[in-house]
Order: structure tokens, then C-alpha cells, then sequence
């Protein structure tokens, strides 16, 4: 029963109140093919569920929530940087739906971001339709400080070093219970993070993305 003790350690914090969901809070941000991205959210809930199944912690599978925002109007086509502002006005609205008291909702706010809160409170997943998760702790940019050049060898950021910080990174969906567990805390991030389009495995994130979409395939 240890599996996935950060979530159910996240559940009993004092400064939250009981019983909360938990899951990663999903962007719609392309709308070329919706029957994609609609089997692409089918296919997660079925990974969480199997994935706990196979762990014996069911216990959790009725507090999982996917939180989707699919304002075609804010978010089609969104870039990263736009998501993770969406994300962080989003994060400020629902703290007085999360905390304990007025105590810890008004030291909250005197923070710069909640950083004691789990990933469904510091991380937003994106697909267009790749999976992405995004650190809400990397902070928002101005409009001045995104016009950089992208390398040409990477998804995002200026040089070739491999280990420079993007403020995002893909996960495989067959991981989103491994790896929201992994990021309960902040600073695990740096320890999980690996610069895109490379994952933990060491794979192409647009690789593994093609064998996901024939997987989907097959079981529909």
C-alpha cells in the first residue's frame, strides 16, 4: 500500500481541506481534430484506472478529477507560456476552494504561488494533441522576454545544453499516475525534468506519441 503515497500524503495536508481531487488540469489547445483529442482523454481516464488497478490503490480512483479547459477562445492554438498564465489566474481563483481557513488562504496569497500545493495547483498537462505538463512554478513571462529563438534541436529553449530548463516537459499518458505522484512537491521537478522532445526513457516525445495513437487506435 505504499504505492503512490505522495498523493495520499497530499490528501491529509492540514492546510487543505479533506477529501479533495486530485488530477492534472488539461488544456484543449487544438481543434483540427476533436475525435484525437477525445480519444486522447478517453485513454487517460483508462490509464489512471488501470494503472491504480494494477497497484492496488482503487482507493484513489474516486477522487481522481481531470479539470478541462476547453475555451476554444482563449486556448486554441495557445503557446506554452500563454497556458501557464491561463493556469495561474486559475490556481488563484480556486485557493479559496482548496484551503483549510481564511488563515491559510490569506498567507497563500501573500505568496508569490502556492507552493506547498500539489501538481493539480502548480502543474497544467497540454496536448495539441502531445501530452505536456508544465510547471506553474517556472512563472509567468512578458510578452518582451518570449521573443527568443527556439534551438533548433529542441522543443524550447535558446542553447544546445541539454539540462537547460524549459518549464515543460512530456510525459508518456501510460505515466500520469507515476509522474503527478513523482511532482507532489516543487521541488521534485528539477529531479523529473528532462529537456523536450527527450523523456525519462530517453525516447522522442513525437515517437512515442505515433505508438500512443496506434494504441488508442487499436482499442476503439
Amino acid at each position: 500500500m505504499d504505492s503512490y503515497r505522495q498523493i495520499v500524503a497530499s490528501s491529509k495536508d492540514p492546510g487543505e481541506k479533506r477529501d479533495l481531487p486530485w488530477g492534472f488540469s488539461i488544456y484543449h489547445c487544438s481543434y483540427r481534430d476533436e475525435s484525437v483529442c477525445n480519444r486522447l482523454l478517453q485513454y487517460i481516464e483508462e490509464q489512471v484506472k488501470a494503472d491504480l488497478e494494477g497497484n492496488q490503490r482503487m482507493d484513489l480512483l474516486l477522487h481522481h478529477q481531470l479539470v478541462i479547459n476547453n475555451d476554444m477562445a482563449k486556448v486554441n492554438s495557445a503557446t506554452s507560456h500563454e497556458i501557464r498564465n491561463h493556469f495561474n489566474e486559475w490556481v488563484a481563483d480556486q485557493l479559496p476552494q482548496v484551503v483549510a481557513s481564511p488563515e491559510m488562504l490569506e498567507y497563500l496569497q501573500s505568496q508569490k504561488l502556492p507552493d506547498h500545493l500539489g501538481p493539480q495547483y502548480g502543474l497544467g498537462a497540454r496536448f495539441d494533441p502531445v501530452v505536456k505538463v508544465l510547471s506553474g512554478f517556472w512563472g509567468n513571462m512578458t510578452p518582451q522576454e518570449r521573443e527568443y529563438q527556439i534551438h533548433p534541436d529542441w522543443h524550447d529553449g535558446e542553447t544546445d545544453d541539454e539540462l537547460e530548463m524549459a518549464g515543460w516537459m512530456y510525459i508518456p499518458i501510460q505515466t500520469y499516475v507515476r509522474s503527478y505522484d513523482g511532482l507532489e512537491q516543487p521541488g521534485d521537478w528539477d529531479e523529473y525534468y528532462v529537456r523536450p522532445p527527450l523523456m525519462l526513457n530517453g525516447s522522442s516525445a513525437l515517437l512515442h506519441l505515433d505508438e500512443e495513437l496506434a494504441q488508442i487506435d487499436r482499442e476503439s
